[in-house]
């Protein structure tokens, strides 16, 4: 890190050099220019008559030659040292580097944070966040959140809002292939379009109120499952994949809340009733071993 930091001070010193080397070579051509143009003009305002036509010829002519060797020297210095710039390459940590060459494309093999060195004029780097990013979707729309809403059909054709959020990361190691291959940037271009259309394909094969109880877990598995090795294809890691919520639609979501009071309601009367089988139930028990107890009694005093 230590050496990073120096690199990265020499590299911004070099590059303010060579600026100050070409102003200095600019300023110095400037001055020289405006020193005899006004030389010229004095001694042409203080001359008159025949002594102007004297001083008229000198006048045209340079009093000094412009420094124009020492300008293309100070300008070749400074052209230098912002080339040497442009060779050195500072990678922050949490990203990772492409060599890309004019010539022959992205060069295969990635760099790492730290400092490496290239071709000016003929290498550049493309630099990659390397860490986690969450891509998030929306269940509806909501304008005080970011993120694209995302819409899939159930078995009976119902629309349901689906809130998922993808954690996932650049393969460091395939950065040459993900350069050369895909649109950016990925997260809009690759991993959107392909969670939208793995949970639109997989929706229809479950019924609404599956979706939002019984299998809501399973949709989410196996979501995951085809959404991981796709990406894993193009060079993407995912890391989880979640179901935060889901909207179902305002009709569905008042008949589906008065099917589940009903059977609550249902549940309530059944265990009242099992509760009141299971009390005549004890008191039939009860009453048998009284009747057994009343018997035994009964002969026992008849033995005596």
């Amino acid at each position: 890190m230590e050496g990073s930091n120096s690199m990265l001070a020499l590299k911004y010193l070099l590059m303010i050099l060579g600026l100050g080397l070409f102003g200095s070579a600019g300023a110095l051509v400037a001055y020289d220019v405006l020193l005899a143009t006004q030389l010229r003009r004095l001694l042409r305002g203080r001359a008159g008559g025949e002594a102007a036509a004297e001083v008229g010829p000198l006048a045209d002519r340079p009093f000094r030659p412009v420094r124009a060797r020492l300008a293309l020297q100070l300008a070749a210095v400074g052209a230098l040292a912002i080339l040497i710039t442009e060779a050195i390459v500072v990678i922050p940590d949490g990203a990772a580097g492409v060599r890309v060459s004019q010539i022959s494309g992205a060069r295969p093999g990635t760099l790492y944070p730290g400092v490496h060195l290239i071709t000016p004029l003929v290498d550049s780097i493309a630099i990659y966040d390397t860490r986690e990013q969450v891509y998030t979707t929306l269940a509806s729309e909501n304008p005080k959140l970011k993120g694209d809403v995302l819409d899939v059909q159930a078995r009976e054709g119902l629309n349901i809002g689906l809130a998922v959020s993808v954690r996932y990361r650049l393969d460091p190691k395939r950065l040459d292939s993900i350069h050369t291959n895909l649109p950016q940037p990925v997260g809009e271009q690759v991993v959107a379009p392909v969670v939208s259309t793995i949970y639109r394909q997989l929706a229809p094969n479950y019924m609404t109120r599956e979706v939002f109880a019984t299998k809501r877990e399973e949709l989410r598995t196996k979501a995951a499952e085809t959404i991981t090795a796709r990406l894993a294809s193009d060079g993407i890691l995912v890391r989880e994949v979640l179901l935060r919520d889901l909207q179902l639609p305002a009709e569905y979501a008042k008949g589906l809340e008065g099917l589940l009071l009903k059977e609550q309601e249902n549940e309530r009367l059944g265990t009242e009733q099992e509760i009141k089988q299971k009390e005549v139930k004890i008191a039939e028990l009860e009453a048998e071993a009284q009747k057994s107890r009343d018997v035994k009694q009964a002969e026992a005093q008849a033995q005596v």
